[in-house]
């Protein structure tokens, strides 16, 4: 898509609050409704911005990112607060999304299969995270495809291994597998999975041994083998490393935060200082704050006044993170280019950063 294109689609609405200050950043209008609808823990509250949503926006006119969201809403809406044609038609699109997900994770069984004979230890992350730990909640997370991560210096015994099983890189040809954080893979038309070295854009030297990571997961079956899920912790903050620069192109990441914060399993210190490491501060103050604030999830409040602190003291990381997370379509011409400038740094930096950590992961297998 041309630069063209992509301003052509832009809707720009009125921030929050004037840019550098957090809530600039914040969804507004349609995709504000419906994560109101999606995570606000009062569901008269939630119930009510989902009746004005559907005063704004045709049913019929949701698209993708708009259904996953209503996946969400209707699972956890119980059958008393909403009208029956209201619950109708959310159960529809949930029914819909659910089977997609099934055919699209057990279709990715045979990779698992292969990993494990292999003899290789695979984490699956992201999206399909919330399903290993239980596929019941397929119902209420959409998830297009599994995303599995496995140590730095097994990605390219396992890469070979699902390659053998017919699965083949999405672009045709076999990459230079020492320049990649993770890949695309398919098999067939309609089969894929992605394929992850390292679990972060955001790179650091220690991601060559990734010990607490894999030390703080948890092993559980999927689909009939061992697979190892992220810590709340970790899971948080991949979902805000992750969907923080994306720019609200899917927002379910949002209702996976909120879950996890109010699971009460997050270890905030450990949260804190992975997020400074990561330089991540600023993305994690925009999205909790959003969640705290008009979205009414209890975020515990020194935790959330530290990573704002934080942010302060990065004026550059925080205006980055500022325009890459409010929503796309919401941008004007202008913060559009900047946030065009921020990815695209980003980018500069994560390549770099992986020709970093690749010659360290070398040399420390040559030393071994």
């Amino acid at each position: 898509m041309t630069i063209r294109e992509q301003l052509a689609k832009l809707k720009p609405t009125t921030p929050r609050g004037p840019f550098p200050t957090l809530a600039w950043a914040w969804p507004t209008g349609e995709r504000d409704l419906l994560l109101r609808a999606a995570i606000m823990p009062d569901l008269a509250k939630a119930a009510a911005a989902y009746d004005e949503w559907q005063k704004t926006v045709p049913f019929e006119n949701a698209y993708m990112a708009t259904q996953r969201l209503l996946v969400a809403i209707s699972y956890r809406m119980p059958e008393s607060i909403l009208p029956a044609v209201d619950r109708a038609r959310l159960k529809g699109v949930e029914r819909k999304l659910w089977s997609q997900c099934m055919v699209a994770l057990k279709a990715a069984e045979p990779a698992l299969a292969a990993i494990e004979q292999a003899g290789v230890d695979v984490m699956v992350f992201k999206g399909a995270a919330r399903s290993a730990l239980d596929i019941s909640d397929l119902r209420g997370r959409y998830a297009a495809e599994l995303d599995l991560l496995v140590r730095p210096q097994e990605y390219v015994r396992t890469w070979d291994a699902i390659e053998a099983a017919g699965w083949k890189y999405v672009v045709g040809f076999r990459p230079n597998l020492g320049r990649l954080i993770g890949a695309n893979l398919t098999r067939g038309k309609e089969d894929e999975l992605d394929l992850h070295k390292y679990p972060y854009h955001q790179l650091l030297l220690s991601d060559v041994t990734p010990d607490g990571l894999w030390a703080r997961a948890t092993k559980h079956r999927f689909f009939g083998h061992d697979v190892f899920v992220p810590s709340a912790t970790d899971r948080l903050l991949m979902a805000i490393a992750h969907g923080g620069i994306g720019g609200h192109e899917n927002s379910d990441w949002l209702v996976d935060s909120a879950l996890l914060v109010q699971g009460g399993e997050v270890d905030w210190p450990l949260f804190i200082e992975l997020a400074r490491q990561r330089g991540t501060s600023s993305h994690a103050a925009i999205a909790l704050s959003y969640l705290a604030g008009p979205l009414e999830v209890p975020v515990p409040k020194e935790p959330l006044a530290r990573l704002i602190s934080a942010s302060r003291w990065h004026p550059l990381q925080r205006a980055s993170a500022l325009l890459q997370s409010r929503p796309k379509r919401e941008h004007s011409i202008w913060s559009a280019l900047g946030r065009g400038i921020a990815r695209g740094l980003r980018m500069l930096r994560k390549d770099l950063m992986i020709r970093r950590v690749e010659a360290e992961r070398e040399r420390l297998a040559a030393k071994a």
